[in-house]
């Protein structure tokens, strides 16, 4: 008797917690148009929608030799995880006595890994192909176009961090002052 009295309490319980269960509240933003938490699929947005503008410092490396970049850039949104972008760079350079003021331009690619996500957080690959020339009028060396590969952290939109190898790197030809190339910046409108 007891057994029995006991399950139909249990099931008294369970019955009594489904029927005072809420649903869950939803609040709608003013002219929102479906469930906020799901990101819309950028590929149904017109073109202005899926620019992106920012900027970036890059190169950094103080001593011998120092290297300091700027780099303003626009990024248009392919997929939800896939930005290709353009940019141009100012570069400074030195190393021992000799300086130089370079201008490039450079092409990038940046994929969101959700497997990375679970390492860095908002993780993702970047991939990117730089151009300089030289606008000092020294006869030093030319320099390499770096071909960058690596792994960077932040949002579509706000601050990023990249590191990013050289694939090209050739020490006294290329821009930067190492082979590992770090970059800050990001995507602000």
């Amino acid at each position: 008797m007891k057994k029995l009295l006991l399950f139909f309490s249990l099931l008294t319980f369970v019955g009594v917690s489904d029927a005072l269960a809420q649903e869950p509240v939803v609040i709608k933003e003013e002219g929102a148009e479906g469930d906020l938490d799901i990101e819309k699929d950028v590929r149904e947005l017109p073109f202005r929608k899926r620019l992106n503008f920012g900027a970036g410092i890059s190169g950094l490396s103080f001593g011998n030799p120092t290297s300091i970049g700027v780099s303003p850039m626009v990024g248009y949104s392919l997929t939800n995880n896939t930005i290709l972008g353009v940019g141009v760079t100012y570069q400074y350079y030195a190393f021992g006595n000799f300086k130089s003021n370079l201008f490039g331009e450079r092409v990038f690619i940046r994929q969101q890994v959700p497997a990375l996500n679970q390492f860095i957080g908002q993780g993702y690959l970047i991939a990117q192909l730089e151009n300089f020339h030289d606008l000092s009028d020294n006869t030093g060396p030319a320099y390499s176009n770096p071909v960058l590969v690596g792994v960077g952290i932040g949002s579509k939109i706000g601050l990023n961090f990249n590191v990013m190898y050289d694939l090209n790197y050739n020490s006294g030809r290329s821009p930067y002052g190492s082979a590992i190339v770090v970059q800050i910046g990001g995507f602000f409108f």
